[in-house]
């Protein structure tokens, strides 16, 4: 998983123009269109943003067009969006200059993967993970808008090509095999290569901290003689399993994770299923970014009420 360039965390993010259409990632390997929609929405009779069946349609149609030399674009999946997002952009999208932003677009963008609703059957919900990649809102919060977002709701479409086809609409995900190691407390995750404290700071000292004492928290752990950090907001979004929720990660590896039963589910209002990343928030440095695994939300913790009011929360160091 890239993180920011310049952040001093592992696999700093490098990308390369490809053509005047597309971008290389070369941390993931994927590729991407270079701007939301344009300018290949004129060719497309596209407009963004749009509907997922649209946003479908207009992938498929660069596909076809075998836009920027290729024929295989598609909507990204959660994960794959969440790779591309730049916390510490203050202006314009939150992504990499290499990208080109859709000025008047809109902010959110749209992946093929299900929100915990749909998959719990909440209403019969119908809903998709969408990302809101604008710097002067919550960049990167995720969720949805309403219960018609998934299908009919409009957002903004990058598509993606590379590594496989992906989940398809409406797809439930599945965790890929062998995905984790487990050996003496700590869970080496075989796909990104990092390695987690298989608790958390629960275990440990029994008390959520503020985001200002999860450093410390992690720098003094000695699990194992290794040295631990507060991770990426993107390497904490690895570890979200789309096809569980309360909590939405793997409970056979990581069986202490909040929502525990003895939380009573999840909770909107003094919550208790926030952890902590290592990312301020770009434009008020004195809040944090978390992700709550409830669902695999996140957000940033600079609010008076609501979903992303959290004064304190959980630590899961990483290594």
């Amino acid at each position: 998983m890239p993180n920011a360039a310049g952040s001093g965390l592992p696999n700093p993010a490098s990308y390369t123009a490809v053509g005047t259409e597309a971008v290389l990632d070369n941390v993931t390997c994927l590729t991407w269109q270079k701007t939301e929609g344009s300018p290949a929405a004129s060719t497309f009779s596209v407009a963004m943003p749009d509907t997922l069946a649209n946003n479908i349609a207009y992938c498929a149609g660069l596909a076809s067009s075998s836009y920027a030399g290729f024929s295989d674009w598609r909507v990204p999946t959660r994960v794959e969006l969440a790779s591309i997002v730049d916390y510490t952009k203050t202006t314009g999208e939150a992504v990499n200059a290499t990208f080109a932003w859709a000025v008047g677009k809109g902010t959110y963008d749209r992946t093929f993967s299900l929100w915990y609703e749909t998959i719990a059957g909440i209403n019969n919900a119908d809903l998709g993970w969408v990302y809101n990649l604008g710097t002067g809102t919550y960049p990167g919060g995720g969720g949805l808008v309403s219960n018609a977002y998934a299908e009919t709701s409009t957002a903004n479409v990058r598509c993606v090509r590379g590594n496989g086809a992906g989940e398809t609409e409406m797809e439930q995900a599945v965790e890929p095999p062998n995905h984790y190691t487990v050996a003496s407390g700590e869970v080496t995750d075989n796909y990104t290569g990092l390695i987690w404290q298989q608790d958390d700071s629960s275990a440990n000292n029994g008390a959520q901290v503020a985001w200002s004492a999860a450093a410390g928290y992690c720098s003094s752990l000695t699990l194992n003689g290794h040295t631990w950090r507060v991770p990426s907001l993107n390497e904490l979004a690895t570890l979200v399993n789309e096809g569980k929720v309360q909590p939405a990660i793997n409970t056979t590896v990581f069986p202490g994770t909040h929502p525990t039963s003895s939380d009573s589910g999840c909770k909107y209002q003094g919550q208790t299923t926030w952890y902590w990343a290592s990312e301020p928030l770009a434009t008020e440095t004195t809040y944090g970014w978390g992700i709550d695994f409830c669902d695999g939300y996140t957000g940033a913790n600079n609010a008076t009420s609501g979903w992303n009011f959290y004064t304190t929360a959980w630590v899961k160091c990483v290594r």
